[in-house]
């Protein structure tokens, strides 16, 4: 009986360690569940809307690069997923019709964007530093600003309010403190007239983007 006893205390306590040891560590610093968190970001832009290759046939490539910055909070409904509100600025280049000669010109933007975010390590329960993610985006964008262009058949509407959605991509490495920082990619639909130029081909104006940012993450409350 006592080796009995003895036997079932040692199985007792080694499926207790092993039980502990498969738990998650709620309070981890790389589980994000019911945590907040904001991140700024900022990094180029390639606008693909109409007329945009009279950059590159015009050797001003390099020109049709512009530029954004965005600042976001977000919370965690679980480990693997949560909620982003951005708020986005951005300069713009646009150009008119090739045909009628090259004329580019700049305008304003101010977006807002809510994206669901899927964190892939986070769904498997593999919590570490390094993270990846995807999101779906629903927003709208204000544009406004345009500037002085000296086109003498097309006019430029100004300002414009536009539906926009978008896809991305998040690689992302945190630190025990909160801290992390990421790079962000994704692709942007906007409804026509973003631009302030109306398609007379492909009904959509199209933005990539990439960016680079820091990120912090509140610790969760004891």
């Amino acid at each position: 009986m006592r080796k009995l006893l003895i036997f079932l205390t040692v199985l007792f306590l080694t499926a207790g360690a092993c039980m502990a040891r498969s738990l998650p560590d709620r309070y981890s610093p790389f589980q994000y569940s019911h945590r907040w968190y904001f991140s700024f970001q900022a990094g180029p832009v390639l606008s693909a809307t109409e007329y945009m290759d009279s950059f590159a046939k015009n050797g001003k490539w390099f020109d049709s690069i512009s530029w954004h910055g965005a600042l976001a909070f977000g919370y965690n409904f679980t480990d693997a997923w949560d909620l982003r509100i951005s708020g986005i600025y951005g300069y713009n280049a646009g150009a008119l019709s090739p045909y009628q000669g090259f004329y580019p010109y700049r305008f304003h933007s101010a977006q807002l964007f809510a994206d669901m975010i899927l964190n892939y390590n986070a769904l498997a329960e593999y919590n570490v530093p390094f993270n990846f993610k995807t999101y779906i985006g629903l927003g709208g964008a204000y544009t406004f600003g345009f500037s002085n262009f000296l086109h003498p058949y097309q006019v430029l509407d100004s300002p414009n309010l536009v539906p926009a959605a978008r896809l991305g991509a998040i690689f992302e490495y945190d630190y025990k403190s909160g801290f992390g920082w990421f790079a962000d990619i994704c692709a942007e639909a906007y409804t026509d007239w973003y631009n302030g130029h109306e398609s007379d081909k492909f009904p959509l104006d199209m933005g990539l983007k990439l960016s680079f940012g820091i990120i912090y993450h509140f610790p969760l409350a004891r």
